[in-house]
């Protein structure tokens, strides 16, 4: 009996994950992955650093075997974490947290080093066996009805028995499931790089070894430290569609550009203004969405894993471990079925029933974020709306029970705004008094 064959489509973290898991079993597997970059060095730059949660992507590191090889960039210290207002008025202050001890598992809830994306990514090919990803095979079309894939080099594979989408926003596979297409999440920004902050001493020091990200009035500039010591920059906005192509253009004109976004920041504090002014900008984006709760009906040999199934902005950081996570939780359905002789249909179908609501769940948190993360009176709502999530992540839900009496909530959003209000006060009367320069005047 020949063995079950199994087409993923994309090679990012979900789809690398779900074919090493699927290699490393004991059973009788066919699987393939088609990528439409032309070789691993050919892939754009994509993603900063991201954390990686003990209960979902260090999980599936383990699982695969590729925690050691992942530990040498696995960053604790980068946990540490500044929410600020554009007075640069720290909200809170997370410090890193160290490493677990030799031995020990991976810390508590709040135990999640860092990683550069592309480190991860790096980690999980290595792991890979040579030959099981086709590069430069970008997916044209899908024949729903024979399973067969349509690259646009002319070339056609399958059928298979099984295809994933883990092709990303937009899609391929998810044609075949759904005529769902993502929205527009009304947020679009432009990212850059400082390649050397130990040049600018100060804002070496505002971003400290992990991340600095200040929201008001719709805005927000967030700053995270690299694994190579530099600076990854965004500036993004609550704006129209068209925003970020009217103020960025064809293509990225340093000087023009920066111009416009210091006008943009113009209310900004001076620390803030700074990073503005010495990065290097690159690319623009604008974020889309599905919506929340995304679903589909169940159709034989074919499927969704991370953002093919479940799209959000990255303003909760949880779109990689919530792909891993279901990378991790497709493949034990699949092994099982395959080595019980059980129907591999049966497996995804179960597979599904479980991440719809794990993936609603990641949609609503992000949607959260993003909501009160670019309101008029960010950040203030921002972080009264965190409270409740870590209240409920802890086992305390502020809103049912006892604490449903207590005005939790409502006192934080007082103190945070006694705290802004303070700062800002204190800015206007040093600028009235001797002025506000550059940092790097």
């Amino acid at each position: 009996m020949s063995p079950p064959t199994i087409a993923i489509v994309g090679a990012g973290p979900a789809g690398l994950t779900l074919a090493k898991l699927l290699h490393s079993a004991d059973t009788n597997l066919s699987v393939t992955i088609f990528e439409h970059s032309a070789s691993a060095k050919a892939r754009h730059q994509q993603g900063g650093t991201l954390d990686l949660h003990p209960e979902s992507g260090l999980l599936a590191l383990r699982r695969m075997g590729l925690h050691d090889a992942a530990r040498p960039h696995l960053r604790y210290e980068g946990e540490e974490l500044v929410i600020a207002d554009l007075n640069g008025c720290e909200l809170v202050h997370m410090k890193d947290a160290p490493p677990p001890a030799d031995g020990e598992r991976d810390g508590g809830m709040y135990t999640r080093p860092e990683i550069d994306r592309e480190r991860l990514v790096e980690v999980l090919l290595e792991g890979v066996e040579e030959g099981n990803v086709r590069w430069g095979k970008h997916l044209k079309r899908i024949d729903g009805e024979t399973g067969k894939l349509e690259f646009e080099d002319g070339s056609v594979e399958g059928p298979f028995d099984l295809v994933v989408g883990a092709d990303g926003a937009w899609s391929k596979v998810r044609s075949v499931l759904s005529d769902v297409m993502p929205g527009y999440s009304g947020i679009c920004g432009i990212e850059g790089h400082i390649d050397n902050p130990k040049e600018f001493p100060r804002i070496d020091k505002l971003v400290g070894r992990g991340s600095f990200f200040s929201f008001s009035y719709g805005r927000a500039c967030m700053a995270q430290r690299m694994g190579d010591n530099s600076i990854k920059l965004g500036t993004w906005q609550r704006r129209p569609e068209t925003f970020i192509d009217e103020l960025v253009g064809e293509q990225v004109e340093q000087e023009p550009l920066r111009k416009k976004l210091l006008e943009e920041y113009r209310d900004w504090c001076p620390e803030i203004r700074e990073l503005i002014e010495v990065a290097h900008w690159r690319t623009k984006w604008k974020l889309y969405e599905l919506p929340v709760g995304h679903k589909w009906e169940h159709k034989a040999s074919y499927t969704l894993i991370g953002d093919s199934a479940h799209l959000a902005t990255p303003f909760a950081g949880m779109g990689v471990n919530a792909a891993m996570l279901d990378a991790l939780e497709l493949s034990d359905q699949i092994i099982t079925a395959v080595k019980a002789g059980t129907s591999l249909d049966r497996a995804v179908e179960v597979y599904e029933q479980g991440m719809f609501p794990r993936g609603r769940n990641v949609q609503e948190r992000t949607m959260l974020n993003k909501t009160n993360g670019f309101a008029d009176d960010a950040p203030l709502m921002f972080m009264s709306g965190m409270i409740g999530v870590v209240a409920k992540e802890s086992g305390w839900p502020i809103d049912r029970g006892l604490l449903y009496w207590i005005p939790i909530t409502r006192t934080a959003y007082s103190f945070f705004w006694m705290k802004t209000s303070w700062t800002a006060c204190s800015r206007r009367l040093r600028r009235a008094i001797w002025g506000e320069k550059s940092l790097r005047a």
